[in-house]
């Protein structure tokens, strides 16, 4: 009887469960969104080699979460450990079958900031993948 009660609850919470996933720098896991960028706009940077994980994990969380939620022009901040960044994304447009942004990523550690930029498309598994 108790177990009856508890799975209409369990049903209802499982969803969100991914919601829980990988706030912060707590070293929580990544999304699977966030891995699909690889090493992001934030690998082609000269602080790439330096930043610690969890640093670069916040960077990389920017900027799935500017390509995928994000109006354009809208920035998402990220910080951590003495790094600092901006991701901000331009319009959804399409290629063939695929939408597409781009995107630029301001870094800053020190005094002196790095801007990259690029462009990611969505694959067809749903997923943002950098393509230039």
């Amino acid at each position: 009887m108790r177990l009856a009660r508890a799975l209409p609850l369990f049903i209802v919470a499982l969803p969100l469960a991914g919601c829980l996933g990988s706030g912060g720098s707590t070293g929580g896991a990544i999304s699977s969104g966030v891995v699909a960028l690889g090493n992001g706009l934030v690998g082609q940077t000269a602080f790439a080699a330096k930043m610690p994980s969890d640093a670069r994990n916040r960077a990389l969380e920017a900027e799935f979460q500017a390509l995928q939620f994000s109006p354009a022009g809208q920035p998402v901040r990220w910080s951590d450990d003495g790094y600092s960044g901006e991701v901000v994304p331009t319009q959804v447009y399409r290629v063939g079958s695929q939408d597409c942004r781009a995107y630029s990523h301001i870094i800053s550690h020190g005094a002196k900031p790095a801007t990259v930029e690029g462009v990611a498309c969505k694959t067809s598994a749903g997923l943002w993948k950098p393509v230039a």
